[in-house]
């Protein structure tokens, strides 16, 4: 197994990199205790047979928390969108875990069921109603922050996670979000709009960033330039959904169609500039944290990193406090091209990204495997750039200037 670590840097990229200014809160489990109250109605359709049904959630929060604003993580169970609860282990576990840390967390319902023999486009509906039923508990937060403020939330700080079928919800709510991607199968006439009839209206249902733990989309190419950030987490030997491109299966004998896993979300969402964290196990099945501490407690520290650094809590440090990294650079700085010598971070496949100012990812490299890399200026402005390297045993981060 890999664990992800932050350096000694100081990071500066606004977004991305940054100095905490949390007051010492949503790193660690700050709280003893959480308090939850159970079965709140969030809202209400019909299922795939036409019968009603009333989606209920489950709120966690730190207690003795004097917070007045919190952000929220939002966790969706698996179970193949024909079983699983509100209630299941893993969920459970993360949603109080991240209590503990000064989160409000949820564990919310969306509609089961997909009948006689499933196919491509049964599934397929399943999973737009379990989004539109996924949206309807977003917005049910923003309508309470808006009137009752029950909660003491934070509406501009919503993430949105998932295990298995629960993280099929969080990526197609994140990057299905045009009528112009719905594949053809989908009736929108027979299943209501993208934004669905589940309850709560007139509130927006865009999450800050999604956590994908062993989940899959339909088609990478949904995600585009401007969309939300993606922690996603996989094992190589996944036999329920596919970490690859491959086709998912039902039961492991009855294929359904072919789906993007989270090694092929995670370089492609680097292709266009979304940031993307991705952790994969090696020769793990699926979803490893179930029944694992060890597993669980690496899915805990990994999503905790990623949600840590998309927080409004941080500011950006000065550019005066970025120290060394690793790893050579040179010459740095420079008016054409900077080598990064690698030859001493070990015989590693790395993630290399370079950031501009913004936050924007201007330049990827993904499975580099040299011992040299050179990153030519070409198109790039004059000035201030942050390059990122991850590989399996660490990431490390260093700062270039172009002149």
């Amino acid at each position: 197994m890999k664990y992800f670590f932050t350096t000694t840097l100081i990071l500066v990229l606004a977004n991305s990199f940054v100095n905490a200014q949390c007051n010492g809160r949503y790193q660690n489990e700050i709280f003893s205790a959480v308090t939850i109250h159970s079965n709140i109605v969030f809202g209400s359709n019909t299922s795939n047979t036409g019968a009603p049904v009333t989606l209920k959630l489950d709120i966690y929060e730190p207690t003795g928390d004097t917070a007045s604003i919190r952000p929220v993580l939002m966790m969706a169970h698996g179970g193949s969108f024909i079983g699983g609860s509100k209630t299941d282990a893993d969920v459970v576990a993360i949603c109080q875990s991240f209590a503990k840390r000064g989160y409000v967390t949820c564990s919310y319902e969306y509609r089961l069921g997909i009948q006689g023999l499933p196919d491509q486009t049964k599934a397929t509906d399943a999973v737009y109603r379990a989004v539109q039923d996924g949206k309807a508990a977003v917005r049910f937060f923003r309508q309470d922050a808006a009137t009752t403020n029950t909660y003491k939330i934070d509406p501009t700080q919503i993430f949105l996670g998932g295990s298995s079928a629960g993280a099929f919800i969080a990526l197609h709510l994140a990057y299905l979000n045009t009528p112009a991607e719905l594949p053809v199968t989908i009736d929108t006439i027979a299943l209501g709009g993208m934004e669905g009839n589940s309850g709560n209206p007139g509130y927006a249902s865009n999450v800050k960033a999604i956590v994908n733990l062993c989940g899959a989309i339909g088609d990478k190419t949904w995600i585009v330039p401007g969309d939300i950030p993606v922690c996603s987490m996989h094992g190589t030997q996944d036999q329920t959904v596919p970490y690859n491109h491959a086709v998912l299966s039902m039961f492991g004998f009855i294929p359904i169609m072919p789906v993007d896993g989270s090694s092929v979300i995670h370089p492609y969402a680097l292709s266009q500039g979304v940031d993307s964290w991705y952790y994969q196990w090696e020769g793990a099945d699926h979803v490893p944290y179930i029944g694992s501490q060890l597993y669980m407690d690496t899915t805990l520290s990994y999503v905790r990193d990623f949600l840590y650094q998309h927080l409004n809590c941080f500011v950006p440090s000065t550019v005066s406090e970025i120290k060394s990294p690793d790893y050579k650079m040179y010459p740095n700085p420079s008016a054409d091209f900077v080598f990064v010598d690698l030859s001493t971070s070990g015989a590693y496949q790395n993630t290399i990204q370079l950031f501009d100012i913004y936050g924007k990812v201007v330049r990827a490299y993904t499975d580099f495997s040299g011992a040299k890399l050179k990153i030519e200026q070409d198109e790039l402005s004059s000035g201030t750039y942050f390059l990122r390297i991850s590989n399996v045993e660490n990431t490390s981060t260093g700062k270039i200037i172009f002149q």
